[in-house]
């Protein structure tokens, strides 16, 4: 099923931008875009994007508050922020955002960003040398999958309680171990626990 993806810019040649890029992933299916904040409400009561993917160079106290009520409305809606600012990305996280994006990274990175934000990932991607990201650089859906296997649920069980593939849940799982250093199953169970991440 296409993710549907709502783009956010006061500048209409960035839009247009955004809009090609993404035109030929076949996942991914842009409904609109929207060049003022007082506007979106009612856009996004009639559509209900899966995705939203804001542009934020301006008016940011405005943009992070309509963010965290937004989410309040509309909690399945994942939020993607574009913005160069580093300090920024604890205030987006605490607002509800998803993924904040260097817009250095938006050509190479934003539509594998909003497949993740979309699964329930966390990024804070803001530049070449650093990434914030909750509770020891595990994601949400990563703490999630860990539990499950602390709970001895299979990668076919996981998968189909959260509605990914297989192969995807694999992915976690290698993104799990480099986390946590460690191995195995067992040896990130035995971490995480340790590290109080799961109960």
């Amino acid at each position: 099923m296409a993710i549907r993806t709502l783009l956010i810019d006061s500048d209409p040649i960035y839009l247009l931008g955004l809009k090609k890029l993404l035109e030929n992933e076949s996942n991914i299916t842009v409904i609109g875009s929207c060049s003022c904040i007082d506007s979106l409400d009612t856009f996004i009561h009639i559509h209900v994007p899966d995705v939203i993917v804001i542009n934020v160079h301006m008016h940011i106290i405005k943009a992070l508050g309509w963010i965290k009520n937004a989410k309040e409305i509309y909690p399945t809606i994942n939020v993607i922020m574009l913005c160069n600012y580093p300090p920024l990305a604890l205030s987006a996280h605490e607002a509800g955002v998803s993924v904040v994006l260097s817009k250095e990274k938006v050509s190479t990175h934003l539509a594998h960003m909003i497949r993740y934000s979309n699964e329930g990932e966390k990024y804070f991607l803001v530049d070449s040398e650093t990434m914030y990201s909750t509770k020891h650089g595990l994601t949400n859906i990563e703490i999630n999958i860990l539990q499950m296997l602390a709970d001895d649920q299979t990668s076919v069980q996981i998968s189909e309680r959260l509605k990914i593939s297989k192969r995807t849940v694999e992915r976690h799982l290698s993104s799990i171990f480099e986390k946590l250093g460690v191995s195995s199953r067992t040896g990130a169970v035995a971490e995480a626990l340790r590290l109080q991440l799961i109960k």
